[in-house]
């Protein structure tokens, strides 16, 4: 199911692709038959046009790089449980601990969310 909108989402894209090539090909044909506050209207509106492009680039790189840092913090809290808080818990129930739990874990933890609320926020 996935790979048919991914190949939908392909097939719309490819479309409009095509489409507008087509009107910028009439638009180019005829540009020089349009009034020149027309004409400066659509160069205005293709600067504009890739201004909003490159931003939403920006944006979605952003995105792409947030998403990686999400990733790498969940790694990261997945470690922190199988290494530290799963141990706690058998050590406050009661249990034997295989390996110890030392205080530096605990401060090591603390700077780690400091980094990454600090990197959220900066």
């Amino acid at each position: 199911m996935g790979e048919v909108m991914t190949n939908q989402k392909g097939d719309v894209l490819d479309l409009c692709g095509d489409l507008l090539q087509e009107v910028n090909n009439e638009l180019d044909d005829r540009f020089l038959e349009l009034p020149e506050d027309v004409r400066a209207l659509l160069i205005q509106k293709g600067a504009l046009t890739q201004m909003i492009i490159r931003e939403l680039t920006r944006l979605i790189e952003q995105a792409a790089q947030k998403a990686e840092k999400h990733d790498d913090l969940l790694d990261q809290c997945e470690g922190w449980l199988e290494n530290f808080f799963i141990p706690l818990q058998a050590q406050s129930d009661g249990k034997p601990v295989a390996k110890s739990i030392y205080l530096k874990d605990l401060e090591a933890m603390i700077e780690e969310f400091k980094r990454v609320l600090e990197e959220r926020e900066g």
